[in-house]
């Protein structure tokens, strides 16, 4: 048994993590692209024989703790704009919210195929099964931000300001650079789904 704290994971790089999800037997369908300090994946994902297919976007950044997963599905999005559905960080962007970030049920070295992309699954299982029963059965809590989190800077001495100013303006700029894939990926799965119905 491992002492507390310790994680049976190596540290884990960023190019090992995409290698991960591009060889991964539930993420290998595949496409992505490695940039050096962030990568993407987008697979399709289909939880169970009976289930839709849905087309599922990994963003990983280095200056991130965790990816960001989106599923970009036209339907799911629909949903979304008449119930709230359960356990996402964005209703209109469809971004997941797979673990419990205080339980620390995740972290960078665990590899992303037997964690995310499972998680993920998982994920859009329980989605089906709340839309036929209107309830959650996938447990897990949901984190909402407290507001002595949200007043923490107030407490903070000039030389922490500056570094929270720092780290503030580096998240955004991490922000902006998922912003721009997502929307990128989005708008590519869009006209391919396009593309589609003129064929059909």
């Amino acid at each position: 048994m491992l002492a507390k704290g310790v994680s049976k994971y190596h540290k884990t790089t960023l190019l090992q993590q995409y290698s991960n999800v591009k060889f991964c037997p539930l993420s290998k369908n595949g496409t992505g692209e490695f940039y050096g300090k962030y990568f993407f994946w987008e697979f399709d994902a289909k939880p169970t024989e009976l289930s839709k297919t849905y087309k599922v976007l990994i963003i990983f950044h280095i200056d991130n703790y965790s990816p960001d997963v989106f599923v970009l599905n036209k339907d799911i999005w629909e949903v979304s704009k008449s119930k709230s559905i359960p356990h996402l960080y964005d209703h209109k962007k469809i971004r997941l919210c797979l673990y419990y970030p205080s339980y620390n049920e995740w972290n960078t070295n665990m590899p992303l195929c037997n964690t995310i992309v499972s998680w993920t699954y998982l994920w859009l299982y329980f989605y089906e099964e709340w839309l036929y029963s209107n309830k959650w059965k996938g447990g897990g809590i949901h984190p909402e931000s407290s507001k002595e989190e949200e007043n923490e800077n107030i407490k903070n001495t000039p030389k922490q300001l500056i570094i929270e100013q720092r780290k503030k303006k580096k998240q955004d700029s991490v922000k902006n650079i998922i912003n721009k894939i997502y929307l990128k990926r989005k708008s590519i799965y869009m006209q391919e789904l396009q593309n589609n119905e003129v064929v059909e």
